[in-house]
C-alpha cells in the first residue's frame, strides 16, 4: 500500500452517495421468491443434466461448485428486472465465475469460459430456463395487479431520498461549524481569528 492511497478515506462521505444501493435495496425487495421444495429443485438440477444428490458443479465451466448464480439480476439500472430469488434463476456456480460474471448475460459468459462441452452447457441452460416459473414478473404485472400498493411504494422510496437528501445538508451544516470549532481550539493564543473560521461562528 502507498501513502497516497490515504486520499480515498480523507474526503466527505455523503449520505446520497449511497443512493444507488438504498434504490437496489427498494427494487430488490419486490422480488419474488420461491419456497424450498426439494422435488422442485432436483427436477431444476436435472434440467441442467447434474445429479441431485451429487456435488455440484459450476454451469459455466465445470468447476466445483460454491455458491448460487442468479441468471438474471434482480436489479437493473436501479430497477426491480422481474426477476427474483426463483428456482428457474439460480444455478449453481463457482466463486470465480459468480464473482466476474457481473453484469454479463449467461450466453455471453459461457462463450467467454468457452467449456470444452459448451454446446451441451447451452442446451441445458435452454431447457433450464424454459420451463414453468423461469419467466419475471414484469412491472407492467404489478401496475396492473397492484397499482394503488406500487404507486403509494414508489412515494416511499422518492419521500426517503429527500429526507436523506436533506439529511446531507444538514450534515454539511454540522460538519463546517465542527471544522470551524476545532481551527479556534489550535489556533495559538493570542493570535487572531482566521477570516474563515470567524465567518463561520454565529453572530450576537
Amino acid at each position: 500500500m502507498r501513502l497516497t492511497s490515504i486520499r480515498n478515506h480523507l474526503r466527505k462521505q455523503p449520505i446520497m452517495g449511497r443512493k444507488s444501493t438504498l434504490a437496489a435495496a427498494f427494487a430488490s425487495a419486490l422480488a419474488p421468491f420461491d419456497d424450498f421444495a426439494m422435488h422442485t429443485v432436483s427436477e431444476a438440477i436435472r434440467g441442467l443434466g447434474q445429479d441431485p444428490e451429487g456435488e455440484l458443479e459450476c454451469v459455466y465451466c465445470g468447476q466445483p461448485a460454491a455458491t448460487w448464480d442468479h441468471v438474471f439480476r434482480r436489479v437493473v439500472k436501479g430497477e426491480f428486472s422481474g426477476y427474483g430469488h426463483r428456482v428457474r434463476n439460480l444455478v449453481p456456480c463457482c466463486r470465480n465465475c459468480n464473482e466476474r460474471k457481473g453484469a454479463r448475460s449467461w450466453e455471453s459468459w459461457l462463450e467467454m469460459r468457452s467449456p470444452p462441452d459448451i454446446e451441451t452447457r447451452r442446451a441445458n441452460m435452454v431447457r433450464f430456463l424454459s420451463a414453468p416459473g423461469a419467466h419475471p414478473t414484469t412491472m407492467e404485472d404489478l401496475h396492473r395487479e397492484m397499482p394503488g400498493e406500487l404507486k403509494r411504494y414508489v412515494e416511499i422510496r422518492a419521500e426517503v431520498f429527500r429526507l436523506l437528501d436533506e439529511a446531507d445538508r444538514l450534515a454539511t451544516l454540522v460538519r463546517n461549524r465542527s471544522v470551524a470549532n476545532q481551527s479556534l481550539e489550535t489556533q495559538p493564543e493570542g493570535q487572531p481569528r482566521s477570516t474563515a473560521a470567524a465567518s463561520s461562528m454565529p453572530r450576537r
